[in-house]
């Protein structure tokens, strides 16, 4: 069934998605730029950082996995269409992938890069990680940016309708 624009039910399913997509975009933007930024640069060392940084991403993570699938939900109960609710689900399976295979990857090596009789093999690994993790994540929060501009365009479309 299609919300009615207008209707109680539009309305509650309209602000559902932006209050998912507010918080993805928010969330993404302000661990991206503050948060990372912050502890890399206040405390005393990267070892700290990544320990401060690493349960903050997996939240974010997280979030993004359940967000993916409440907002592909919400897209196909306005009627907008199963490409634009694939979009959000994608995004929350790149969330998933990344806590799951590559943080947990990243996790391991730590010490094992970074440690005693550590190796430059593993340093080197941990580096790849590391880029494919900020990879994913600026990736999902471009997504993101897409997403608010594709339902606000459609959004814009519906109000003036009737």
């Amino acid at each position: 069934m299609i919300a009615v624009p207008g209707s109680s039910r539009d309305i509650a399913l309209r602000t559902g998605l932006w209050l998912l997509l507010g918080g993805w975009v928010g969330a993404w933007m302000y661990f991206g730029v503050v948060v990372s930024r912050v502890a890399f640069s206040v405390l005393p060392s990267t070892e700290i950082a990544g320990t401060l940084i690493g349960p903050a991403l997996a939240s974010l993570q997280w979030y993004g996995a359940a967000a993916g699938v409440a907002l592909m939900g919400l897209t196909l109960a306005m009627g907008r269409g199963v490409v634009l609710a694939l979009v959000p689900l994608a995004m929350g399976m790149a969330c998933l992938f990344s806590h799951i295979v590559v943080t947990a990857q990243i996790a391991e090596l730590r010490d094992l890069a970074f440690g005693p009789g550590g190796s430059t093999a593993d340093a080197a690994r941990f580096t790849l990680l590391h880029r494919v993790s900020v990879g994913i994540f600026m990736a999902v929060g471009a997504a993101s940016l897409v997403l608010v501009w594709l339902h606000a365009r459609l959004d814009s479309r519906s109000s003036h309708v009737g």
